[in-house]
């Protein structure tokens, strides 16, 4: 019995209703959208997508790979994430049918073992992205990269913008649509965890550059991810303090010790 989550993926197209081939002038010409945050989107440009008769771990399937950027995985972890329940071979034969499935979904009409999109290499699958596509997790991880590369070089300016494209890219949890699927689980805290760094990150360079405000909407952000983040409270009561905003400081702080008095550490708050 399949057990996946039963949500369908929210697909936005362009075009046409009828079948069109992903090779065509349409596909070329126009942007091909992966969004992985927030809830899982796809959008091949020309097409129009159903899934109401696709199964459940066969989408999961297209998550799955999707949440890799465009990185082959191993087929070994695909089983372990989709099908640990069953014997490799039982898990392989499934693996292989929700491939098949996936390809004839997303490319009708092409001929087998010429899909462009879900592809094999080796022992690996990839979801196949055209160099022109937006993969909003690959986005991510290169703005997290750009802003590491940045560390300790007094480059604030540049560390800021990569935190920003960093946040625009992050609009909330990672596939919501799995729930609590184990295979998620890590990952999807793990970006939480990245997004509310960065978020507490860009507020304390907002604050040194001596933009209250904007340190105030960066902090705000990183308590919406992360409530219990000590460096964004602490930025936000002392940015609220240079804007001159004394009561929205006092009521920062007040907020703030109600936090840390659920975690069982009274004390007042005081601003950075």
């Amino acid at each position: 019995m399949d057990h996946a989550n039963h949500e369908p993926i929210r697909v936005r197209a362009s075009g046409p209703t009828g079948p069109e081939d992903h090779r065509s002038p349409a596909y070329a010409g126009q942007p091909f959208t992966v969004r992985c945050f927030g809830g899982f989107q796809l959008h091949i440009p020309g097409r129009r997508l159903d899934w109401t008769n696709v199964r459940p771990r066969v989408r999961a399937l297209l998550r799955f790979l999707a949440v890799h950027g465009g990185r082959p995985v191993h087929r070994e972890v695909i089983l372990a994430a989709l099908w640990p329940e069953l014997p490799v071979r039982s898990g392989i034969r499934n693996l292989h049918v929700g491939v098949s499935t996936l390809r004839a979904f997303l490319e009708p009409g092409v001929r087998r073992g010429a899909s462009r999109l879900v592809r094999r290499d080796g022992e690996s699958y990839l979801l196949a992205l055209p160099p022109t596509a937006h993969c909003d997790v690959r986005s991510f991880d290169e703005a997290i990269t750009a802003w590491r590369r940045t560390a300790g070089t007094g480059q604030r300016g540049a560390a800021a913008a990569a935190l920003r494209e960093a946040l625009a890219q992050y609009t909330g949890d990672l596939l919501p649509e799995e729930g609590p699927a184990e295979w998620i689980v890590a990952e999807r805290d793990r970006y939480r965890t990245l997004a509310a760094e960065s978020a507490a990150t860009l507020a304390a360079l907002e604050l040194e550059a001596e933009r209250p405000a904007a340190a105030v909407a960066a902090a705000r952000r990183g308590l919406e991810i992360d409530g219990f983040r000590d460096d964004a409270w602490r930025v936000l009561a002392e940015a609220h303090q240079r804007s001159g905003d004394m009561a929205a400081a006092a009521r920062a702080c007040s907020a703030y010790d109600q936090v840390l008095r659920t975690l069982g550490v009274p004390g007042p708050v005081r601003a950075a």
